[in-house]
């Protein structure tokens, strides 16, 4: 859900920052530390404003990677605030190891900037007292939302500089190694040290049951997939990193007219076995025409709907000389199994999952 753009980078919510909101807002609220002995309602109200204030401090740190992104030439298509944090959808990275270090600090300097600043204006402002009784007094509710949205800060940073994938740390780590091997073999020895750190977090978090070791073993099961997915996309971005779309598309295309019956097309599905059809008439591609579009549509129907009546009219194309990893990223991310291949107005082939699934497994880079 979009619900701002900054440097027309648009800001997302995902569906899990609006459950895991809630619960911080919860903890916050119950806390001992925080604001347990005031009124429940008013508890629970500033509990929701501090944890406003904290995912807007994980946006800031987002805003870091974006600006250094930016400021590079390197496309930003959203910020994405969800249960774990933020994340910044960024187009590929180059192999250059101090690209991916200055994109990778830059959240984590941010967090810490944040973090300094708000400390040592709580120092100044005389506010009783930190958060978590650091200085033994009790705390103020100015003083919780200066002194302990500082500190956390300063622990978000930290956080993301564990080296271990997803985290910045992860990338940090490849940087380095890239400096000495290759880029494949960097990010292999980096998901490996992600991956033995979350077997550690999990094993502490299974240790701490069930005195709040579950946030450890959810943590560290994000780190192992994240991690573990991090060096799968990366092989596979090196096994399609010579290719084109034209390698990689099917070029003998069965399309079908607009005015063809519902009925008339269930036919072809039923004998070619594909799912997905181009709409073509006059050599112009019209649409496309999918197994979901008509699956809905009851048999008495089949025999007075014709394609264009349900046809997808609003396209996702390609060009043939497009790099192949570029259009398998189009694919997932408009969540399609298929894109025409269109050069100059003339469709001359389609490209599927498949076709990339297929090509994968015969570089030994898919499983």
């Amino acid at each position: 859900m979009k619900i701002s753009e900054i440097w027309n980078v648009p800001i997302k919510l995902h569906i899990s920052f609006l459950i895991i909101l809630p619960v911080f807002a919860y903890l916050f609220g119950s806390s001992p530390y925080f604001f347990a002995e005031l009124d429940p309602i008013y508890a629970y109200s500033l509990g929701t404003v501090l944890a406003v204030l904290f995912f807007f401090c994980v946006l800031l740190h987002e805003l870091g990677h974006t600006y250094v992104a930016l400021k590079s030439g390197i496309e930003i298509s959203g910020i994405t605030l969800m249960i774990f944090g933020g994340v910044s959808s960024m187009e590929e990275l180059k192999e250059d190891p101090d690209t991916e270090f200055r994109l990778a600090i830059a959240g984590p300097l941010v967090s810490i900037a944040i973090g300094i600043i708000l400390i040592t204006l709580n120092y100044f402002l005389g506010l009783p007292a930190l958060p978590f009784g650091l200085i033994g007094a009790k705390s103020s509710i100015a003083g919780i939302f200066i002194g302990w949205l500082g500190y956390i800060n300063l622990v978000l940073a930290g956080f993301n500089l564990i080296p271990a994938f997803p985290m910045d740390g992860g990338r940090v780590l490849r940087s380095f190694l890239a400096r000495r091997m290759s880029y494949i073999e960097a990010t292999r020895k980096a998901a490996a040290t992600g991956r033995a750190f979350a077997f550690g977090l999990g094993l502490l978090g299974v240790l701490l049951l069930p005195q709040g070791g579950i946030w450890f073993i959810l943590i560290a099961a994000f780190i192992y997939i994240g991690a573990s997915e991090e060096e799968k996309t990366t092989e596979i971005s090196k096994a399609l990193a010579d290719k084109k779309v034209r390698d990689l598309m099917t070029s003998e295309v069965v399309t079908v007219s607009p005015e063809i019956y519902i009925s008339d097309l269930a036919d072809i599905i039923r004998e070619k076995k594909h799912m997905g059809y181009p709409v073509v008439e006059d050599n112009t591609l019209k649409g496309i025409i999918t197994f979901s579009d008509i699956k809905d549509i009851s048999k008495e129907r089949q025999y007075e709907v014709v394609v264009k009546d349900v046809m997808t009219k609003d396209l996702i194309k390609i060009n043939p000389e497009e790099e192949a990893y570029s259009a398998l990223k189009k694919i997932s991310r408009e969540k399609v199994g298929r894109i025409p291949v269109v050069e100059n107005d003339e469709l001359v082939g389609i490209i599927t999952r498949t076709d990339f699934t297929t090509a994968l497994q015969l570089s030994g880079s898919w499983g």
